[in-house]
Order: C-alpha cells, then structure tokens, then sequence
C-alpha cells in the first residue's frame, strides 16, 4: 500500500472511476482504502467554492460504513472555509452514511445523491435541506 498522497488530480480520479467497473472499485478500495478516503477528504477544502458557500456554517458528518471498514470524518464550512477531521466530535448539522463504493460514486459525479438515498444506498440523519443543497457548494470532478 502507498502512503505518501496520490499524485492524480481529483479529473483525473473521477474518470479513472468512470472507466471502472464496480468490481474494479471494490478491489481498490479493498487495497488502499484509507489512502483513497484520506486523500478524498483531505482535497474536499480546496474543492470548496467559497463564493458560493459563503453564508454557510454547518458541520457535515460523513460516514463510510460497510464491510472494509467504518470511517468518519467531519467536513466543517465557516463562511466559504472548510476543514477536515478524522472523528470529530462537533455535532453535525447533517450525517450521510454510505458504503464507501456508493461514497467513491457520488463524489465523483458517477451516482446520483436523491437516487442513492432513495433506494437507501445514502442514509441522512439531520438537516435534509443542507444535504440536498451540498453538492452546490462544491466543485465535483467530472470524467
């Protein structure tokens, strides 16, 4: 397993994930799971739009849950500024729970958040209207 940061810009992820099958996914993740959701979470700040999120002050609990693990961390937005945090302990202003295959698909633009949720792939505890509104504070790679 690699340890230092994956040198591949988060366009280039997503189109490597595009190209992929689930089966394909699930191996890497089975291999290098904490590196990929280090350096996923780790690159959410800078993916921030800050002009867009700019009013926006919440604390958003991810976590990754299924049989390769169970992750948390907390992504907190103060006035178009983020940070990250393995196992926070603020209370969230909204939880999203996924399987980190559901977690790699919906980042990269390949799944779609009110589907997932929809047919209980994305679970969501706490403000459902912040949840709705996350993907537009952010800059999502496409393949």
């Amino acid at each position: 397993m690699t340890e230092g940061p994956i040198d591949i810009t988060p366009e280039q992820f997503a189109a490597l994930v595009a190209d992929a099958t689930d089966d394909q996914l699930a191996e890497g993740l089975a291999t290098n799971r904490e590196l990929i959701l280090r350096e996923i979470f780790s690159r959410m700040p800078e993916a921030l739009d800050a002009e867009k999120a700019g009013g926006l002050n919440a604390v958003i609990d991810w976590r990754i849950a299924d049989d390769g693990g169970d992750d948390r961390w907390q992504l907190t937005v103060t006035d178009g500024a983020a940070r990250v945090e393995r196992d926070g302990e603020a209370e969230p202003s909204v939880s999203l729970k996924m399987g980190a295959l559901d977690f790699i698909k919906l980042i990269t633009n390949r799944a779609s958040g009110p589907q997932m949720f929809l047919f209980g792939k994305l679970k969501i505890r706490g403000d459902l209207m912040l949840a709705a509104r996350l993907p537009g504070y952010f800059r999502i790679p496409g393949a």
